[in-house]
């Protein structure tokens, strides 16, 4: 039986979850979901910022399956195991070096998982030792062959052992749904599906309103959550009427909702995709129906947007300094450090069929490219380290990323950075750079997708040999390409400074 001792004796669980989860301060995550039926294409498209701290690399490469070929052992993290069979999932690892609870995933069945944090009332830890953090979406990844079982094995997950952060919603979604699925610190979860004509955003608190859990079709979990709420004094049903999971969960903000970090960008988001006014800190939905067909190219700009326009521009258009820096905490904002938009779409050729558009830094300062779950390996400058499922490895890797660390002046997202930096010196001016070398790239790859995409479709009847080899030789121009246009921008400037990571959430 495989188990991950080395990783509880070293202690490296322990140091990376050590207040790293930190629910009560600003964070600023943020994503949209939208339903098959409200895409222009239908496509299920997941949308994410994700916004971390600290000194640390994003990493990205594609990990093999993997059989063991017996039973699994997996450590927590904080000392409880969970016991599993053998057989693990390939998958995409969006990786933010040292994190516990930053990194997304794709896997084999276009299995999609990001999160963001979301601070609870609850205070009390009831966990199984220590709990379950940063594996709960690892091993829904591994595990899971379609959105629907990567939430209740998560949610058996959650009330085994415990969950050890304040509180967190998880966006998964595979060809066909999508789900958001609520934690709370301990043993209580409740998940809703997505309508499927309807779009669904989450900036840094719950969002779940009704809780139907006789309509398992839609919503899934605990079966006690209401008395539970009961129970702690926060939901009286004579006063508050129907229960109401985020009035009944959530945390309330002592700060005003422009500038409590999450309203504002509810309300933007929800406003630009919906094509209605809203009222600031108004009574939101969960989901709603958009003012039009959904593209990779709106959720782009919604994830690049710093209010412009409205009267909390806080630059005036650049005009007075770096729109990631102001006081409002914007949807891009200063500790952005990826972003992405998945395309799920079952009707495509497999190789094809799960498609990331793939933001190396923040997304208002680098352009988007495209990437194919079925490449066997991604092109060089995506990522460090190994493809081979190895739990002692990986994770001694991911916590203690020396060989990466060796490895990042490699990465292209290391040069995203360092140009980011010039960029945020002298925003006003530097963003038009941006707009002239970098943009077009994106807008050609946009554009052109769909004609490569027939052409593989064509050949991949044909010849799927044949075609896989033009999809990583397409795969493996666009990262040499971007890898060179970096190189030379940094050149041009006559110099690479240093990250400056800025601490904040």
């Amino acid at each position: 039986i495989f188990s991950l001792v080395w990783l509880v004796s070293s202690g490296f669980f322990s140091q990376a979850a050590n207040g790293q989860d930190h629910s009560q301060e600003r964070f600023n995550c943020y994503t949209i979901l939208v339903g098959k039926e409200a895409s222009a294409d239908g496509s299920v498209l997941v949308a994410h910022n994700e916004d971390d701290y600290g000194q640390l690399i994003v990493n990205v490469r594609k990990m093999a399956p993997r059989n063991y070929g017996q039973t699994v052992k997996i450590n927590l993290g904080e000392g409880a195991v969970y016991q599993t069979g053998g057989q693990i999932n390939g998958f995409l690892w969006i990786e933010a070096t040292g994190q516990e609870f930053a990194d997304s995933f794709v896997n084999d069945y276009g299995v999609v998982i990001t999160s963001d944090s979301c601070a609870s009332k609850e205070d009390r830890e009831d966990l199984t030792a220590g709990g379950i953090g940063y594996m709960l979406r690892r091993i829904m990844a591994e595990k899971a062959r379609s959105a629907r079982e990567a939430v209740q094995l998560a949610g058996q997950l959650v009330e085994t052992y415990g969950y050890r952060g304040s509180g967190r919603t998880y966006s998964i979604a595979d060809k066909n749904e999508a789900w958001m699925l609520a934690v709370i610190k301990g043993r209580h979860w409740l998940a809703r599906r997505v309508p499927d004509g309807e779009v669904a955003i989450i900036p840094n608190f719950y969002t779940i309103r009704d809780i139907r859990l006789d309509d398992p079709k839609n919503y899934l979990g605990s079966a006690d959550i209401i008395d539970y709420a009961i129970k702690n004094g926060w939901y009286d049903e004579k006063k508050d009427g129907l229960f109401d999971f985020k009035k009944a969960f959530s945390r309330p903000s002592r700060r005003e909702p422009v500038f409590d970090g999450n309203t504002l960008r509810m309300w933007r988001g929800l406003s630009l995709l919906s094509g209605q006014k809203w009222e600031i800190n108004g009574d939101y939905p969960f989901s709603f129906k958009p003012a039009a067909k959904i593209t990779p190219e709106s959720l782009m700009a919604i994830l690049r947007d710093h209010y412009e326009g409205t009267e909390y521009d806080a630059t005036s258009l650049y005009q007075q300094g770096s729109p990631n820096k102001t006081k409002f905490r914007t949807i891009c904002t200063a500790t952005t450090i990826n972003s992405f938009v998945a395309c799920l779409n079952g009707q495509k050729p497999e190789p094809i069929s799960a498609l990331v558009w793939l933001a190396f830094g923040k997304p208002d300062t680098t352009a988007y490219l495209p990437v194919y779950y079925g490449l066997d390996s991604l092109p060089p400058g995506a990522g460090a380290g190994s493809s081979y499922h190895d739990y002692e490895q990986l994770y001694r890797q991911h916590y203690d990323p020396v060989d990466i660390k060796a490895a990042q002046d490699s990465l292209l997202s290391t040069k995203v950075r360092q140009y980011e930096s010039l960029v945020e010196a002298s925003y006003g001016q530097r963003i038009e750079t941006v707009r002239q070398r970098l943009l077009p790239v994106e807008k050609e790859y946009l554009q052109t997708s769909p004609e490569f995409e027939a052409k593989f479709s064509s050949l991949y009847k044909r010849d799927k040999k044949s075609a896989q080899k033009l999809l990583k030789d397409y795969q493996t121009a666009i990262f040499s390409r971007m890898m060179g246009l970096y190189d030379r921008l940094l050149r041009e400037n006559k110099q690479t400074p240093a990250l400056q990571v800025e601490t904040g959430f």
